[in-house]
Parts: structure tokens; sequence; C-alpha cells
């Protein structure tokens, strides 16, 4: 970009190099100019520009932090050119500046005024008001920058006159001689100075009076705005606060005053955010939201969350960093467009719908809209032609079905072109199709504002109308002969009131013929107490209302139910004009109404006794029906569980177990689980099945059937010990042994430990039951399991698995050590007598120990090793063990015999 060439730059710059001002540090002289020019035209950045050269330099700048920029973009080089102020009031509309690099990036200039400043006749810079957004700017708003700008310009002359007086007193010391005459003309000159500046501080005066009528102006301007105002400190607390707000926000503004604005209006999960927001922008002058419109949620006093539209903007103001926003309640515009979201959607479904064929087109002539009937009718889905191909591609013909029609025939086009079609009849006939009449009325599309939007097309088919046309007449027969046998009560009333047509079955209920009605009052037919309880719904159907109800009446002692339809009928201008009646006997559904109430009365005393929970789940997953049981179960009353979700109304303790089998049953699979009810130290075994309730396919509620299944898991928990337990002397037996050997064999809790297994018999066990008797038999077996259990660790396994033998399971064993330890204890604790209740006896037990390191066996190669080495011990004479090595290969060595 280039800045503008101008015929007497050499004096222009020579004049600017006189006020010796350029580069020399910022003055508060300039600066309050700037300030007050951004606070009386309410602007963020005003400037004191010198055009240099090559840059323009800011003696003075407020709102904007860099000292200077290239002369190439700047706005005040076009000012210096012209000579004279110029106003943009939008510069992405202006072409000259569109593509600055000022108004595309920051400081994202929109607005710019500016008057040149000028000394020797030279323009040398400008004061300038730059604004981020478009604005206006009166004659008024105009004469006040000029004003300020002669300020401003007398500003930079006192500093060129303050170099003349040094310059003349320093001349004074070298020209004594003249002293007399140049005091006189320089005593002149100051007095004028002077005079000069009496006149600029009356201005200044006036200018803050008008600066102060501006702020009166600014706040009478935000008072009174639709908008809320909401102005806030650097500490975020409130210090404005107009109407709007609080009709916004429901906070007077005696209330709102010194309070933090997180505190009054925004949500509690943002308040984080805005603060950290806030501190950023004092830090950096810059914010993510400074001066842009957003959208976002805030609170009312009442604590009901809204959406605002905000736009806030940071200023300065006493030499504080101040915040301002104004804020607009858009709850309602977001419903009003969702609303029309859904309107939309509501009319796509409709014309989907409907039966009548509707094309649209665009203002080019491109189909945007194909209707389902459309579709239907020429057989054919959307497709993007010109308009020249649309008779060929959809088959479109005159009436006679042969003559194909010209491009300016077809209705939509004509429509396009700006035409009204209406009932324009031709013949669409599909390759391979049967050929459909319709009737094709259009017209043009146009907005609000006249512009052409496009066309439509509504195409009703009537190939059946014709051949409908000559069936009415039969049509009306077949619907007298209907009416004559419908069981039903038919008759028409006409405006005045009177039967004008009753059928066979109205006639024989009033048991009149149809002579006596037809042409009387309606009044005629019903004795005067039923006719004024009819009355009312008569006079709502002579009205024009549909009128809907049911009527009781009859003979005495039998009381008949009816269920009655009014239906107006209105004249070709929307007026009542008499009404259709029909009333059908629903006595027998009355009567089964009835029963299926008393039926549901039964069920609810039925499920309200059964000892079973009883529920149903709705498609929402709430309680919509629950039993007495749950009171007493879980200690809630049905009131209390329906409407509620499981978790809601029970907690989530008890939905967790039954979560996957409730979720099986929502996919439609029928399921079960079992878990525990607890409630007053009492637990309850629950076994609930859940059942879905499909509806067309589709889940629309579960059933909920749940049994209380403590007696019967007890009993099983029983049955299971039974089936494992020893019934002589409680040990685990062979089953349970052979489950545990498996288990044993595949783990140890360290891999360097081994497993061993303990063949024991009772030596000569068979002569103690033959001489002493079973009896005492089974009490050596007691005792004997009895001490075998006290000499083996907790973690070791003691059973029996039949007659005198007995097995110990030992795990996590180190080696044979460990193993002969064992075996010892157990030698120890059978040495003592047996003193059993008839007899004292000394008992011996022969042992085979088989141990094998972890993983060297299966169950089957231990229990053979341990046999073995059983055998081995009586071998040696009995009461003595003997132990078998089973290694990894396999191989038996002899530990011990």
């Amino acid at each position: 970009m280039h800045h503008p060439i101008i015929s007497s730059e050499q004096d222009r710059l020579k004049a600017l190099d006189s006020l010796d001002v350029l580069d020399t540090p910022a003055e508060q002289r300039f600066d309050r100019f700037t300030r007050l020019a951004s606070r009386a035209f309410g602007v963020p950045i005003a400037l004191v520009s010198l055009v240099d050269g090559e840059r323009q330099w800011f003696k003075s700048r407020c709102g904007l932090d860099v000292a200077e920029t290239p002369r190439s973009i700047a706005f005040c080089s076009h000012v210096v050119a012209r000579g004279d102020m110029m106003v943009i009031e939008d510069a992405v509309q202006d072409t000259r500046f569109a593509a600055n690099p000022l108004v595309l990036g920051a400081p994202h200039l929109r607005f710019y005024a500016g008057q040149p400043l000028f000394s020797d006749g030279q323009p040398v810079g400008t004061l300038c008001i730059i604004d981020r957004a478009p604005r206006r700017f009166d004659e008024e708003q105009r004469q006040a920058l000029r004003e300020l700008a002669e300020l401003v310009e007398n500003e930079l002359q006192h500093v060129k006159v303050a170099t003349a007086r040094l310059m003349a007193e320093q001349a004074l010391k070298s020209l004594n001689k003249e002293l007399e005459q140049r005091v006189a003309a320089r005593t002149a000159e100051l007095e004028r100075k002077v005079g000069e500046l009496s006149q600029e501080i009356a201005r200044r005066k006036e200018i803050e009076v008008s600066l102060q009528h501006s702020e009166d102006w600014n706040r009478t301007i935000v008072a009174a705005s639709y908008s809320g105002f909401v102005g806030a400190d650097a500490d975020g607390r409130v210090i404005e606060w107009n109407a709007s707000a609080e009709r916004i926000f429901g906070w007077p503004r005696a209330q709102a005053l010194g309070r933090k604005l997180s505190e009054l209006i925004v949500p509690h999960a943002l308040r984080h955010a805005h603060e950290a927001g806030m501190r950023r922008c004092l830090e950096t002058g810059h914010g993510s939201v400074l001066n842009s419109k957003i959208e976002l949620p805030a609170l009312t006093a009442s604590g009901r969350q809204i959406t605002v539209e905000m736009t806030i903007s940071s200023y300065e103001w006493k030499g504080k960093r101040c915040f301002g926003a104004f804020l607009n309640d858009i709850s309602e515009r977001i419903r009003t467009r969702q609303q029309l979201e859904e309107k939309q959607e509501m009319l796509d479904a409709v014309l989907e719908s409907i039966d009548v064929g509707v094309i649209a087109c665009d203002a080019i002539g491109n189909p945007s809209l194909f209707n389902r009937a459309a579709r239907d009718i020429v057989g054919r889905d959307l497709k993007t032609l010109v308009p020249a191909e649309w008779s060929a591609y959809y088959s479109l013909y005159h009436t006679d079905g042969r003559t194909p029609l010209a491009m300016d025939e077809i209705p939509l086009v004509r429509a396009l072109k700006g035409e009204t079609v209406r009932n324009e009849a031709l013949v669409i006939a599909p390759d391979g199709g049967a050929p459909h009449t319709l009737l094709a009325s259009g017209r043009p599309l146009r907005s609000a504002a006249g512009r052409p939007l496009g066309a439509v097309v509504a195409m009703k088919d009537i190939t059946e109308l014709n051949a409908a046309r000559e069936q009415i007449e039969a049509s009306e027969r077949r619907l007298r002969a209907i009416t004559e046998n419908l069981p039903a009560m038919i008759g028409k009333v006409n405006a005045e009131g009177r039967f004008v047509y009753l059928n066979g079955h109205a006639l024989a209920a009033y048991g009149k013929s149809a002579a006596e009605l037809l042409g009387q009052d309606v009044s005629a037919a019903y004795h005067p107490e039923d006719y004024a309880r009819l009355l009312p719904c008569l006079e709502r159907a002579a009205a024009g209302e549909h009128v809907d109800f049911e009527y009781a009446g009859g003979a005495p002692g039998r009381e008949l139910h009816y269920q009655c339809c009014f239906v107006p009928q209105r004249t070709a201008g929307g007026a009542p004009d008499g009404y259709y009646a029909m009333a059908i006997d629903v006595t027998q559904r009355k009567l089964g109404e009835l029963r299926l109430a008393d039926s549901e009365e039964r069920l609810r005393t039925i499920t309200d006794n059964v000892p079973v929970l009883i529920a149903h789940l709705d498609s929402a997953r709430r309680y919509v029906f629950a039993n007495a049981v749950h009171q007493s179960w879980l200690g809630k009353p049905a009131e209390q569980i329906l409407g509620k979700t499981m978790e809601e109304a029970f907690g989530a303790d008890y939905v967790e177990p039954q979560a996957r089998a409730l979720a099986q049953a929502w996919s439609g699979q029928a399921s079960q689980c079992e878990h525990e009810i607890v409630r007053k130290k009492h637990t309850r075994i629950a076994h609930t099945t859940f059942l879905p309730q499909l509806r067309e396919g589709q889940v629309a509620g579960v059933y909920v059937l749940t049994l209380d299944a403590t007696a019967s898991r007890l009993h099983e928990r029983s049955l299971h010990a039974l089936a494992h337990t020893d019934t002589l002397t409680g040990l685990p037996n062979r089953r349970h042994f052979e489950s545990a050997l498996q288990g044993a064999l595949k783990r140890t809790s360290r891999p360097e430990r081994g497993t061993a297994l303990l063949y024991l018999d009772v030596d000569h066990f068979k002569r103690i039951n033959d001489r002493y008797g079973h009896a005492v038999g089974d009490a050596v077996l007691v005792e004997f399991a009895r001490r075998l259990g006290s000499a083996v660790r907790s973690s070791d396994l003691v059973s029996r698995l039949a007659g005198d033998e007995f097995t110990v399971l030992l795990n996590d064993v180190a080696g044979e050590a460990d193993v002969e330890a064992v075996v010892r204890k157990i030698q120890a604790a059978m040495r003592p007598p047996f003193e059993l209740d008839a007899v004292v006896l000394q008992v011996g037990t022969s042992i085979g120990a088989a141990l094998a390191e972890q993983g060297a066996a299966p169950p089957e190669r231990l229990l053979d090793t341990a046999d073995r080495a059983l055998y081995m011990a009586k071998e040696a004479g009995r009461n003595t063990w003997a132990m078998l090595r089973l290694g990894r290969s396999h191989h038996l060595a002899l530990a011990h015999g």
C-alpha cells in the first residue's frame, strides 16, 4: 500500500521539524486531550498523530499500545493530504481501506474521524478518534472535533512559542543596546499571548462543560436504553445498573451497585472462567470477548437461568480500567427459533404425508422440492435438469395423453415466469406405468420485498375422480342402504332444529314413524326430562361445534347407554347449517367396562396379597405399577414409588446387582437374577424375573416379578453340604476331596512349593469291628478323625473316603521334611489309648505319603502313588509310614520307607 503524494511535502516536513516534538517523551498536556476525546465521543482510541516522511508517530495515544505505524497504512496520511477533516463511518465498506491491515487486524478499525493539525500553514498531523464498530458522526460532533483539534494545535504552537522566547532571551543578552526597544515589542507580544492563553483557558472550560453535558447525555441514553447496561470496575463490582438491567435480572439498582457481578448474574459453573477472563483483560488490555457479540447463560435474582446476548467493552474512567456491557434477554428468541425449526420439521412431515404432489424450484429453475406424492405420481426421484428437459424426462402430455407439453406449457415453468396457474389439466404417462390425469395449480414465490424466490406447483391426481363421480349416485344409494343397516341411530337435523332424515334404527328407538317425526322439532322425539339433559349438546352442535358425549336413557328398569356424536354441517360461507347425529348402543361395552373395573380391583387385591414383588416400568423406566408387598419388603408404599426410576426409589445399591439383567430386558430379552434385599438387619435372597413388554416389535416397558428365594437357597446350601460331608465323622467326603485335589494341583502360593497326599488306614480295623461290634468301630473312626484333624494345619484338608480310609491333602509344602513333620504329629496324636464308652483300645495307623512338585502329576497319578506308599508301609509291619516322591519326569523315588 502507498500513502498519498503531497505536492508541498518538503515544506510540510520543514514545518513539522520546526515544532521539535518528534520522538519526545509523552506529555500530560497532550495526553489529557486524547483522554478528553475518548470520553467525549465514546470511542476506545484517540490519538495525536504527527505524519513524518515514512511513518506516523503518536505524540499522545489513548487506547493504543503502539507508538508509531508505517505511513503507507496510516489513515492520518490521507487527512494530511486532504488538509481537511476525514470521516470513515465504516472502513469495511470503503474500498480505500477495506484491505488495510489496521482494519483486518489489530486494532480492527471500523470507524475513523481525523482533523488535521497545522503549523506554519502546513498540515503536520491529526487529532483522530477510532472505534472498532461502525457508527454515525453528525455535524455537531464534527464541529466538536474541530474545536478540540484547535486546542491541540495551540498546544503544539505553544512549544514553538516557548522555543522562540528562549531564543529571544539569549538574543537579549547579546544585544543589550536594543533591550529597551525590544522590551516594548516583547511586552506587547506577551500580552497578546496572555490574551490567547486566557481565551484558551476559557475554551477549555467550555469543553469541560461540554464533556459534562456529554456524560449526562450518555447516562441518559444508558438509563433509557431497552438493553440492560451493566458497568463494573476492575474488581468486578457493579458501578452502573440501568432500569433495563433491573427488568432483565430482577435485581434493583440499589441492591446491585457495589456487589460482585459474578455473584449477581454469572452461573456458578462459569464464575471461575469469568473472573479469570477479567484478570487477563486487566493484565493484557485484551480479551477474546471484548467488542464482540456473544450468547451465554445468566442467572436472574430468582435463580432462573436465561440466555443473554452480550456486547462488552473495556474503557478507562478517571484513570481506572472499567468494563461496560449491553445485555439483552434472548431466551424468547431462542424459543422462537426452536419453534420455527419444529414448524419446518412439521411442514416437511406434512408435505411427505399429504396425497397432493408438490413440486418447487428456485429462482433459476433448479428443482428444490419433490414430495412423496409427486414421486409416486411421476414414478421418478428429484433430478437437477434444465426446464427444457422436464417434459421428456417426466413424461408430461396434454390431456389427450399423446401430445408432449412444450417447455412454456409446463405449469411450473409458467409459474416461474410469474403466472398464477389454476387447475390446469395434464397427463403424466411414465414408461411402463399407468397414465395419471392431474389438475395442477401453481404460483410464483416471492419474498416480502418482492424478490423472486422460485415457484411451486401442487398436483392432484384426478384419475379416479371421473370414475368416482359416476359412482356417486350408486354410492349415495349404497350409503342409504348402509345407514339403514348400520347398528346405529343416524339422523340429520336442519338449521331450524327439525329432523330431515332418520334411519330405521332411530325411528325404532324413538318408537315413532317417519311421518310423525320428519319436519318436527327434535324435542318431539324425547320426554321433557330427557330433552332437557340433551339440550346443551344440541345447542353446541347447532352453533357449529363437533360434540361427542355419552348418554344414558331407556325404559324403566333397563338403562341403555349410547355413544353419541353430533357433526356440524356448514354453508359454503362457513356458517352452521344443521348437523348430523349418530348414536351407537354401547350398553354392552359399558357393562364390560364395569366388569373390567371389578377385574382390576380383584387383580390389585391378588397382587397386593401374594408374597411377591410385582411392578411395571414404562418406556421412560419409571414405575407405573407397584403392589403393596413393596412396603413390607422395602419399606416404601406404592404411592412413594410410582413415577420414579428404580434408582430414585431404592438407591444405586439396590439397582446394581440387577442392572445387567434389567438391561437385557430393555433389549427385548427375558432375564433373571438373584440378589439380596437387606432391611432392618434381615437379609432376604430375592429371585427377580424381568419380562419385556413388546409393542409392535419395540420394548414399551418391563414387568418385574421378585420372589423370596431365601428358604429354597438355604435348603440348596444344606443339600450341598450333605452331598460333600461324611455323615459319621463330619469330615469332607470323597466327592469333596476329589474336587479339592483337582484345584490344589493347579495352584500353590509359591512356585517352588509342592503338594503332598497322605493315605491312612486304621490298623486291624476289621478285627475291632468283628470283636467289639460296629458301634465301637464307628466310635474309633470318629475319634480317629478328631485326632487326625487336630494334628494338621487349618489349611490342610482331612477327608474320609470310605470305611477306615482317610486322606490328608497338604498344600504348599517345601519338601520331604515338611511332610515328615506332619506324619510325626499324626503318629503322636494316635499314640495315646482310645478311651471309648465301652472299651479302651490301642489304635495304630499306617500312612502312605506321595510328594509331588507343582504340576508334576495329574490327580489320579498322585492318588496311585500315595496308595503304593501305603502298601509299602503295611508291608513294613503296620503302624509306620512310607513316602514316595513324584518328580516332573513322573519317576518314583523312595523318600522314606
